[in-house]
C-alpha cells in the first residue's frame, strides 16, 4: 500500500511539473491539467475506501472534474475560432 501512495505522489510531482512547464498552448495545459484531476480522484478513492466509505463525494467529485473540462474545452475552441491557435503568450500580447 505505500508503494502504491509512493507512486501515486511521484505521479503528482510530475503532473505539476508537467503543468508549470507547458505554458506555452493551452491544450498543453489543459491536458496537465486533466492528469493531475485522474492523479487527485485516485488519491480521493484511496482516502474514500479506507476511512470515510462515503463514496458521494467522489460523484460530486467527478462532477466537477467533468465541468472543468468542458468549461476548458469550450474555451479553447473558442479561442481557437477568434484568434486562429492556442498559445497563450499571443492572447496576452493582443490584451496589452
Amino acid at each position: 500500500m505505500n508503494l502504491f501512495i509512493l507512486v501515486l505522489m511521484f505521479m503528482l510531482f510530475s503532473g505539476v511539473l508537467f503543468y508549470i512547464f507547458n505554458f506555452n498552448h493551452l491544450l498543453m495545459m489543459l491536458l496537465g491539467l486533466e492528469y493531475l484531476l485522474l492523479i487527485l480522484s485516485l488519491l480521493f478513492l484511496l482516502n474514500l475506501m479506507m476511512f470515510i466509505k462515503q463514496y458521494v463525494l467522489l460523484l460530486i467529485f467527478f462532477i466537477f472534474c467533468i465541468s472543468e473540462s468542458v468549461l476548458g474545452l469550450t474555451i479553447l475552441i473558442l479561442m481557437v475560432r477568434m484568434y486562429g491557435n492556442d498559445y497563450l503568450k499571443s492572447l496576452m500580447i493582443l490584451q496589452c
